[in-house]
């Protein structure tokens, strides 16, 4: 871990140093408490430092601008320590205009791993990423936006999981005279699995259908509104999912399988500028998942006959303040955030509180 440290700060005393001479630079550091860390009903409570860095170089011409970046994260857990780790991204983002007034391409590329310490180090991963999208006007207040990205996920000690990952989606928006928008998501997802195998509902390639609907509202020129409907289905009718091993079944923080489960969220959202300075920031939301093959299990961690049931409760809010007057880029913010999570599964009955504070810092 030492080792890792030590690369991380070589690594932003070099990004800072290219900063100053051509590169936009941002910083930020956030402290967090969770009062429930894996979510599940152990409720291990936990204060999280987490310091995040990156810096970007745009190269533009008329028609083009090409950004190159990289950004980094370093999570200190101070009671769990063994759950401490960092991340780092490196990548291309194109984006072109094929006349001066024509819609833009979009396309990128990335590269990005996570390490952990010994005892959760089965979390380490890479992925490469890309994607490519294309904004086309319809008329001067409704476009679409048709899209399609790749991930490859490889869990090196843990291949099991490794897949490919493809994504399929179209978006529609339109804006009002109300000062309404309304925007359509269609998104189909695909996952294949590096290594096959031949149990029953254990799937070597799994598929989901998503459906995304948002409405925003402004209220006046300081306020507004916007709420919400998702709908998941499961198109396989199985999952992978492991429950031998204590480890693996409480940690969702990178296994939670979304291809797994039919859902339906939805949620409210409300913003409000107080000043130019000044922005504050509620949210509710409510959801519900059923999952197609993984048995619910009592506090014995044996498996029942029905599968796994959720329903959540979320409720959260945030303030930010922009202290540019004090120093150019900098601004403070705070958040509270709770969830309810009602579940058939023993372990899945928790609730989670996290409150959080960060100071960012962007030139």
């Amino acid at each position: 871990m030492n080792k890792q440290i030590s690369s991380i700060i070589i690594l932003s005393i070099l990004v800072i140093t290219s900063a100053q001479a051509q590169f936009n630079f941002y910083t930020y550091y956030q402290g967090i408490y969770d009062d429930n860390i894996y979510n599940t009903s152990e409720n291990v409570s936990d204060f999280i430092n987490s310091i995040s860095f990156g810096s970007a170089y745009n190269i533009e011409s008329e028609l083009n601008n090409l950004q190159i970046y990289y950004e980094g994260s370093l999570n200190y857990f101070q009671t769990v320590t063994a759950k401490t780790f960092n991340t780092h991204r490196i990548g291309l983002v194109e984006t072109h205009l094929f006349s001066i007034d024509d819609n833009p391409l979009n396309a990128g590329i990335n590269y990005s791993f996570r390490n952990n310490r010994d005892e959760y180090e089965v979390y380490d991963f890479d992925q490469i990423s890309a994607y490519v999208n294309y904004r086309h006007s319809i008329s001067e207040s409704d476009f679409i936006l048709p899209g399609y990205i790749f991930n490859r996920n490889s869990y090196n000690n843990f291949t099991l999981y490794s897949h490919n990952e493809h994504r399929l989606f179209l978006t529609w928006i339109s804006n009002f005279e109300t000062q309404t928008s309304l925007s359509l998501n269609a998104e189909y997802l695909i996952k294949q699995y590096f290594e096959e195998y031949d149990y029953e509902d254990y799937l070597n390639e799994a598929s989901v259908f998503k459906l995304r609907v948002n409405i925003g509202q402004s209220l006046d020129d300081l306020t507004g509104l916007n709420g919400y409907v998702i709908y998941q289905k499961n198109l396989s009718e199985g999952s992978r999912y492991v429950i031998s091993d204590s480890l693996i079944y409480y940690e969702e923080e990178i296994f939670n399988d979304i291809y797994s489960y039919d859902g339906v969220e939805t949620g409210l959202g409300f913003r409000h500028y107080f000043n130019e300075n000044i922005e504050l920031n509620l949210e509710a939301k409510y959801l519900i998942r059923n999952y197609s093959s993984l048995p619910a299990v009592d506090k014995n961690g044996i498996e029942l006959t029905s599968m796994r049931e959720d329903t959540q409760f979320g409720f959260g809010a945030g303030i930010v303040f922009d202290l540019s007057k004090m120093m150019k880029g900098l601004s403070l913010s705070a958040s509270w955030n709770y969830i309810k999570n009602k579940s058939n599964d023993y372990y899945y009955k928790y609730s989670n509180q996290i409150i959080s504070f960060s100071l960012d810092y962007d030139f």
